[in-house]
């Protein structure tokens, strides 16, 4: 007889950690951030903002001034100290997607005080890119673009545009409150005697009246992009970015980015855009001289120069994240191709925001933000608990690094959840710190001698 996988109706309670009084565990024991995941130890929901408030503040200035939009920086860049190991993990994809889940929540709305839209689009790469940089950055960009909800937000406001007065009312009021995701209800459209076909082509129409490629007009207008693009790949999918002899994809990326997906944007009503390109280095640092020349040049085309209706709108602002290493590899290239009069790879430029190593004070900001949002008592936000004073000391005087420092919090609350204790000392700490093996106790004596 086979035994069937039974599906619970419920999560696991976490009362694992629950003497310590915490709703699970705070950490994730491999701190890699991604976006698309549902874990907001991991997705950028948890954010420590005090320790790098200054850093904010100046991507701030830079990017988003509400009362000057239009002349914000086209291309700026987001530093973190060290090299290409040390660099990892300093919390420069935290603070990227700490603004995208800012902006993209309502689509600046908030951040924007209800002036106008705006969205952030994030380019990533999980390993070296051996070939077609450009285009395998515009193809990482449009792969998110199909996930980060932006599509149908547009859609959505392009149906309204084309409904009547009547029919917009009786369509957002639907089902009990007003809601956009009634515009993309097909049947209940169909219910109010609204032909949704007829919609679609009228949507469809003015998006090649703001000159979107037909065949991409009609993607759009149909909510069939994803397989769109799909559609240029022999294997059907959209993932990874680049397969070797299927690349059909690639030759139109670039185009699809910054001229189609830009007109679309702006013809649902927003006003610009982010590109958010994290880890340069996976693009760059394998590179030849020629090669960091050619990518050079193909991304001012597509940023600065003329040619694109990116450009011709200036509508993405772009920003790189990386560090002094990668950025002196690829700067010869940058100037050659006349992009360091404008944004010079420099970490103390003005188009320029970096993140320094935590110090101990902020390092502590940093678990402290983790716990609170898995604290069961709220009275205790703020607080190191469950880490005693000499408990925190000792964690912190382990590593400020980020990366370095949240995997170790979750050795240390992990350990203290084994010994069934309510509260983490400095003994734990240290316990935890011998499990973890070399890597994690090195340079540990300087935080216990601080504890003590």
């Amino acid at each position: 007889m086979v035994t069937l996988p039974r599906r619970t109706t419920s999560a696991p309670t976490g009362e694992r950690y629950a003497g310590l009084g915490l709703k699970g565990l705070p950490f994730s024991a491999e701190p890699v951030l991604n976006p698309y995941s549902d874990d907001p130890r991991t997705n950028g929901a948890i954010y420590a903002e005090a320790p790098v408030r200054d850093a904010i503040d100046k991507f701030e200035r830079l990017l988003i001034p509400p009362d000057d939009f239009p002349n914000r920086v086209r291309i700026a860049s987001l530093w973190s100290a060290g090299d290409v190991q040390q660099g990892r993990g300093m919390g420069k994809t935290a603070m990227l997607r700490f603004f995208r889940q800012r902006i993209n929540k309502d689509w600046g709305f908030t951040q924007f005080d209800g002036q106008f839209s705006a969205a952030v689009i994030y380019a990533a790469f999980p390993s070296i890119v051996g070939s077609r940089w450009m285009e395998q950055l515009a193809w990482a960009a449009l792969v998110d673009i199909c996930k980060n909800g932006v599509l149908d937000a547009s859609l959505a406001a392009l149906r309204l545009n084309h409904l009547t007065e009547a029919q917009a009312d009786v369509v957002l009021g639907a089902n009990g409150g007003s809601s956009g995701d009634n515009l993309l209800d097909d049947d209940l459209l169909a219910d109010h005697q609204i032909p949704v076909s007829e919609l679609n082509a009228a949507v469809e129409r003015t998006l090649l009246r703001e000159r979107v490629e037909r065949g991409t007009a009609n993607a759009l207008a149909n909510r069939a992009f994803e397989s769109y693009l799909s559609s240029f790949r022999r294997d059907g999918h959209i993932e990874p970015y680049y397969v070797p002899r299927d690349t059909k994809g690639l030759v139109y990326s670039r185009d699809l980015l910054f001229n189609d997906i830009v007109s679309y944007l702006r013809a649902a009503g927003y006003n610009g855009a982010y590109l958010f390109i994290d880890d340069i280095e996976n693009l760059t640092d394998q590179m030849a001289r020629r090669h960091r020349n050619q990518f050079a040049k193909e991304f001012g085309l597509c940023t600065v120069r003329p040619g694109y209706a990116n450009t011709e709108h200036n509508f993405f602002s772009c920003v790189l994240s990386t560090h002094q290493q990668s950025a002196m590899a690829l700067s010869q290239a940058w100037s050659e191709a006349g992009l360091s009069a404008m944004a010079p790879l420099d970490p103390n430029a003005s188009n320029s925001v970096e993140l320094p190593l935590p110090t101990p004070d902020q390092a502590r900001a940093i678990v402290i933000a983790h716990l609170d949002y898995y604290r069961t008592d709220q009275d205790a936000n703020g607080t190191a608990a469950p880490f005693t004073t000499d408990g925190m000391s000792a964690l912190v005087g382990r590593s400020s690094h980020p990366r370095v420092l949240l995997a170790n919090a979750a050795r240390a609350v992990q350990r203290a959840a084994e010994k069934g204790v309510t509260s983490i000392d400095v003994d734990t700490v240290r316990e935890a710190m011998d499990d973890a093996g070399p890597i994690a106790t090195s340079d540990f004596t300087a935080g216990i001698d601080e504890a003590l």
